[in-house]
C-alpha cells in the first residue's frame, strides 16, 4: 500500500502535517507557548475568565433539557472542588443518538469529514487559555505544560492522526475497470466500486493526568473514518474533554451535521461505567488510556472489536558513563521531576553499577557519589519554589500521596535505602497546592526487590548492579515482561550503546541515548517519534502509524457489467 505524502490542496495544515510525517521532521501546527508576548494581554485574561465562569455551574453541551450531576473534580492547586455539573449519563440514549448521527456523517466525502475535523482542532486551539486552566485545575499540570503539552502538543497528535487517516483512506482506488478472459467468447468486463464504511460507535477513555494527549488522536481518527465517538473522561478530570466535546459538537452543527455524533459520558467512582461501555453491544471500537490493570481487562474483554491501548510500564535509565557527567545527571533529574513523574514516559528505575560513572575527561564518580549527585540536584530544584512550580506542577490525585507514604514506610522499615524523603515544596500560589518532591529509594539488584510494575508518581529507585551488562539484561527484561514505553542510556562505549539499542528494540521500548540539554528526555514529538510500540505490555497501539487507523473502517464493494 503506497503512502502519498504529497500536498492534497485540501488544507495547508493537513499538507504540512503530511510533509512532516513523510520526512519525520520537526513541525507544530499550533503555538506551543502561552506567553503574553506572543498572544497579548486580552486572550490570556479572556481564557482565565472563561474557565472561572465554568466553576459551580452546569456545563451545557446544548439547549436540550437534561439531568445534571456534579463531578468529582477538585483542583490540585487550590484544594477546592470545581463543583461543575455535567449531563448525567444515559448510555442507551447516547448510543442511539450517536448511531442515528452516523449515517449522514459516514455518507459525507472523506474531504468533507477531514475538513470538519481540521476546523475542530483549530477551534479547540482558539480555546487554548481556557483549556490550559481547565487542565491545571484537574490534572495538576503547571501552566506552561498545560498550554504546550496538553494544548499544542496534544493537538499535534490529533492532527497527526488525522493526516494518517487521510493516508489510509486514500491509499486504494475507489473505482476500477476489470477485465478477464474466462473460456471462449468475449472477456468478462466488470466495473468495480468501493466505499469506506465506518465500524460504528467508538468509546474513547481519557486519563486523569493527561486527558487530551491521547484523547485527541483517538477522537480524530475515529471521526475521520466516519465513526461516532463517546468520550469517557476520568471522573476527576472531566472539564478539559467537556470543553473539547462542546467545541466539536458546535463545529458539527455549523457544518450541517448532527452534533450527537460526539457524546460525553461522565461517570463517578461509585458507579463506574468503564466496563459497561467496553462490553456494550453497540460499542464497535475501544480506545483506552489509563492503568495497566484496567487496560489489561479492556484488552481481554474487548472481544473482536478493534482495541487501542496505552497503559503504563517501568521506564528505566542506565547510567554507565557520559561525555559530561553534570549534563547527563541534570538531564535525568529534570526529566524525573517533570510533572512530578506523572507521565507515561517518566523514568522510574535508575541503574548504577558498582564501578560508578566516568566522563570523557576521566572524571569518576563512585556509585555513592552518583546517588548523592542525583539527590543534590533534586534538592536544588525543589528549593526554588518558582522553578519547582513550573517543572513539577501538582499531584493530580491524593492516591499518589498514599503511594509515596507506603513506599516511604517500606524504606523506614529497612526494605530499601532511603536516599531522599519526599516533602512538599512551597508553591508560590499558596498552601492549598498538593505538591510532593521525588522520593528516592536505593537497593541492590541481587536483593530481588526491584519493582515489577509502574509505581505512579514521584517515586524513583536507584538500583546498584554489579556491572553494566547485568543492568542492561535486567532493564530490557523488565521492559519486555512488565512493559515500558521509554528507556534511557548514558554511556561512552559505542559497542555497549549498540547492545542497548538491540536489547530495547527487542523489548519494544523507545531508547534515548546520551541526550542532554534543554529538551526533556521524555518529550515525544508528533509526526516523528513513535509513541508506544505495541511490542510489550505497556500498550498495543502506536501514535501514530497505519495500524492505528486501519481497523476503524472497512470497504464495501459493488461490481456490475456497467457503471452503477
Amino acid at each position: 500500500m503506497a503512502m502519498n505524502f504529497s500536498p492534497t490542496g485540501l488544507d495547508p495544515l493537513l499538507d504540512d502535517a503530511l510533509k512532516a510525517i513523510g520526512t519525520r521532521s520537526a513541525f507544530s501546527g499550533f503555538k506551543e507557548s502561552g506567553s503574553k508576548r506572543i498572544h497579548g494581554e486580552e486572550k490570556p485574561a479572556a481564557g482565565l475568565a472563561a474557565f472561572q465562569a465554568r466553576l459551580g455551574e452546569p456545563f451545557r453541551l446544548d439547549d436540550q433539557p437534561r439531568d445534571f450531576k456534579v463531578a468529582e473534580e477538585c483542583s490540585p492547586f487550590t484544594g477546592q472542588p470545581l463543583n461543575i455539573a455535567y449531563p448525567a449519563p444515559d448510555l442507551e440514549g447516547q448510543f442511539d443518538a450517536a448511531e442515528a448521527a452516523m449515517t449522514s456523517w459516514a455518507n459525507a466525502s472523506i474531504e468533507t469529514r477531514v475538513r470538519c475535523c481540521l476546523e475542530m482542532l483549530r477551534r479547540i486551539d482558539a480555546h487554548g487559555f481556557e483549556m490550559a486552566h481547565a487542565i491545571m485545575h484537574t490534572a495538576g499540570q503547571s501552566f506552561p505544560m498545560a498550554y504546550a503539552g496538553s494544548g499544542a502538543n496534544a493537538l499535534d497528535r490529533g492532527l497527526e492522526a488525522l493526516a494518517w487517516s487521510w493516508l489510509m483512506m486514500t491509499a486504494l482506488p475507489f473505482d476500477a475497470q476489470w477485465e478477464k478472459q474466462v473460456g471462449g467468447g468475449e472477456p468478462t468486463q466488470l466495473h468495480k466500486q468501493w466505499r469506506l464504511m465506518p465500524k460504528g460507535s467508538a468509546v474513547v477513555f481519557c486519563c486523569a493526568s493527561f486527558p487530551t494527549w491521547n484523547g485527541y488522536p483517538a477522537i480524530m481518527a475515529n471521526l475521520a473514518c466516519g465513526n461516532p465517538v463517546l468520550i469517557k473522561p476520568h471522573p476527576t478530570a472531566v472539564l478539559p474533554m467537556a470543553i473539547a466535546a462542546k467545541v466539536m459538537r458546535d463545529t458539527l452543527s455549523d457544518a450541517g451535521f448532527d452534533p450527537e455524533l460526539i457524546q460525553l459520558v461522565v461517570d463517578d467512582s461509585e458507579t463506574p461505567l468503564g466496563k459497561v461501555l467496553v462490553e456494550h453491544p453497540k460499542t464497535a471500537i475501544v480506545d483506552f488510556t489509563g492503568s495497566a490493570l484496567f487496560g489489561s481487562w479492556v484488552e481481554q474483554h474487548a472481544g473482536n472489536r478493534p482495541c487501542y491501548t496505552e497503559t503504563s510500564g517501568i521506564n528505566t535509565v542506565i547510567l554507565d558513563g557520559a561525555a559530561d557527567l553534570d549534563a547527563a545527571l541534570d538531564a535525568v533529574v529534570n526529566t524525573l521531576c517533570l510533572f512530578s513523574s506523572q507521565m507515561c514516559t517518566s523514568p522510574q528505575t535508575f541503574y548504577v553499577t558498582d564501578q560508578g560513572m566516568k566522563d570523557a575527561s576521566g572524571r569518576h564518580l563512585s556509585v555513592e557519589e552518583v546517588e548523592a549527585a542525583l539527590v543534590e540536584r533534586i534538592n536544588a530544584l525543589a528549593s526554588d519554589g518558582k522553578r519547582a512550580a513550573s517543572v513539577m506542577g501538582c499531584i493530580q490525585s491524593p492516591t499518589t500521596q498514599t503511594l509515596i507514604d507506603h513506599w516511604t514506610q517500606l524504606a523506614e522499615a529497612g526494605q530499601y535505602r532511603l536516599l531522599r524523603k519526599s516533602e512538599p515544596y512551597e508553591h508560590p500560589d499558596g498552601d492549598g497546592a498538593r505538591t510532593a518532591t521525588p522520593l528516592v529509594l536505593g537497593l541492590d539488584l541481587d536483593s530481588g526487590q526491584a519493582p515489577e510494575e509502574e509505581i505512579f508518581g514521584p517515586i524513583a529507585f536507584v538500583v546498584r548492579a554489579k556491572d553494566r551488562d547485568e543492568a542492561l539484561v535486567h532493564a530490557s527484561k523488565s521492559a519486555r515482561e512488565h512493559g515500558a514505553i521509554t528507556a534511557y542510556v548514558y554511556t561512552q562505549d559505542p559497542q555497549y550503546q549498540a547492545q542497548a539499542i538491540d536489547a530495547f528494540a527487542q523489548a519494544g521500548a523507545a531508547l534515548t541515548c546520551n541526550l542532554t540539554g534543554n529538551m526533556p528526555l521524555n518529550f515525544s514529538a508528533a509526526y516523528s517519534d513513535m509513541h508506544v510500540s505495541g511490542l510489550n505490555p505497556a500498550g498495543n497501539a502506536t501514535l501514530a502509524d497505519p495500524a492505528f487507523i486501519a481497523g476503524r473502517f472497512r470497504y464495501a464493494q459493488t461490481r456490475s457489467p456497467k457503471p452503477c
